[in-house]
């Protein structure tokens, strides 16, 4: 766990709009953390870059996601989006390993949210669940359902309410407060496949709670 990494979320000094623009100042003073390849940690072939911020109601991520070829068909809640590109957030608020909840958008700007218990090498995901009041957009540079467009990136912005995110220790957090998560991509081209992470888990299976690393709330403002 000591190979773990570690990121700062700092809170937003001005209200997000949750558009998939990405517009708001705070989010220009957060540092991004980049994905890297989740078999081997290698870099990536197109960067992806995460930024987080926070405030007494929702955890806000943003996934810049470059791509020259952007696709996506499903559009239902719950779809199995893992099956296409995707971008997921992890997220473990208590640090046990054994019950984290995962997020997953796709560039149509569909949710997949999935509640997951992971134990004793018994994995049980709860696609049931859904977090009420999770807000997304997407923005994408490009057509995803036209496999000839001149593709760029695509864009995903979210908040997620705290109090939906039941196994944390405070709700909201408190300065100081850590928890455990991990981020990830999935881009799929006509010739190649890619899988990356923040802390990358040394296969292409995203549910390794060990790999997870660590989220640090700060009361210093972005």
């Amino acid at each position: 766990m000591n190979d773990t990494p570690l990121v700062l979320c700092r809170r937003t000094a001005e209200q997000i709009t949750v558009d998939g623009v990405l517009s708001e100042r705070s989010w220009a003073a957060v540092e991004p953390i980049t994905l890297c390849r989740t078999d081997t940690g290698d870099a990536a072939r197109f960067r992806t870059e995460v930024r987080l911020l926070w405030d007494d109601t929702y955890l806000y991520a943003s996934f810049h996601c470059v791509d020259p070829d952007i696709w996506a068909n499903m559009v239902l809640r719950d779809a199995p989006l893992w099956e296409e590109e995707v971008v997921e957030m992890f997220l473990d608020p208590n640090r046990s390993g054994n019950a984290y909840f995962e997020f997953v958008v796709n560039p149509l700007n569909t949710l997949t949210d999935v509640f997951v218990l992971n134990r004793w090498g018994q994995f049980k995901p709860l696609r049931d669940w859904n977090a009420e009041g999770v807000k997304h957009a997407v923005v994408v540079d490009g057509d995803p359902s036209d496999p000839l467009s001149e593709d760029r990136s695509w864009t995903m912005e979210c908040a997620i309410p705290f109090r939906e995110l039941v196994t944390a220790p405070n709700i909201p957090p408190k300065s100081g407060d850590s928890w455990r998560g991990n981020f990830y991509r999935i881009e799929q081209g006509y010739e190649w496949q890619e899988y990356t992470a923040w802390s990358p888990t040394g296969e292409v299976n995203f549910h390794h709670p060990e790999r997870f690393g660590t989220i640090v709330f700060t009361s210093e403002t972005a």
